[in-house]
């Protein structure tokens, strides 16, 4: 799992986002539990927005795994460049702040920021209004077990 996420944790996320989703108490109180040497839910679920945030910009920019360097470096540039990168960025900041600063079992700000990743992660899809969030995450949940 890239982003110093492990699969294990890509998975806690993606499972508190689909209880915050669907509005599961129950759920997010045993994630948020966790075990001994975990992250605290809410700074993981920002530490894996920035991560699907990234993911989804490199895709939105064209990044591919076959390209030089030098096409790797102006997808870099256009990136850098582009005021809605930036503005993701920048909540993504926001957000492992907010997530790293809150009690562990703070279950509001944990919704808080879940929806938040939701959000933003259906915005750079082709039709936010209309882009399912379970299934979205099911892709990524996919992606997580394929990647290990």
């Amino acid at each position: 799992m890239t982003d110093g996420l492990t699969m294990d944790e890509a998975l806690r996320a993606l499972a508190a986002l689909e209880a915050a989703w669907k509005d599961d108490d129950e759920a997010l109180s045993a994630l948020a539990a966790g075990s001994v040497g975990e992250r605290p839910l809410p700074a993981l679920v920002a530490v894996y927005g920035e991560h699907a945030m990234d993911t989804l910009m490199a895709l939105a920019f064209g990044l591919r795994a076959t390209m030089s360097d030098e096409e790797i470096a102006e997808i870099s540039d256009a990136v850098s460049s582009n005021i809605g990168a930036r503005m993701s960025a920048l909540l993504n900041q926001t957000l492992k702040a907010w997530g790293t600063l809150s009690a562990p079992d703070d279950l509001s700000v944990t919704k808080i920021i879940a929806h938040t990743v939701i959000d933003a992660m259906r915005a750079v899809t082709e039709e936010p209004s209309k882009t399912e969030v379970l299934p979205l995450l099911a892709t990524f949940r996919s992606y997580a077990l394929n990647d290990s």
